[in-house]
């Protein structure tokens, strides 16, 4: 927002964004990325996102669940259990 002094008064102009708004420079690529990594995987433990280089998958009473370490799987196995 820029302001602006008009016979003495200073006045605020300011920009609506409407969810129609078109995305340009920056905020594509941020989209881009965002819409790449919409089928991110959630820890069943602590809720962080899980990356595939990391993830433990544990099946508990025929589910499987994801998890971000091992650490999360084991608290898990032992609040089911």
């Amino acid at each position: 927002m820029k302001n602006y002094v008009f016979d003495g008064e200073e006045k605020e102009e300011s920009t609506e964004v409407t969810e129609d708004a078109d995305t340009t420079g920056d905020d594509e690529g941020f989209m881009e990325g965002y819409l790449e990594d919409e089928e991110a995987k959630e820890c069943a433990e602590c809720g962080a996102a899980v990356t595939e280089e990391k993830k433990v998958t544990r099946e508990i009473d025929a589910e499987e669940y994801i998890f971000c370490s091992e650490a999360c799987a084991e608290e898990f196995e032992e609040s089911v259990g």
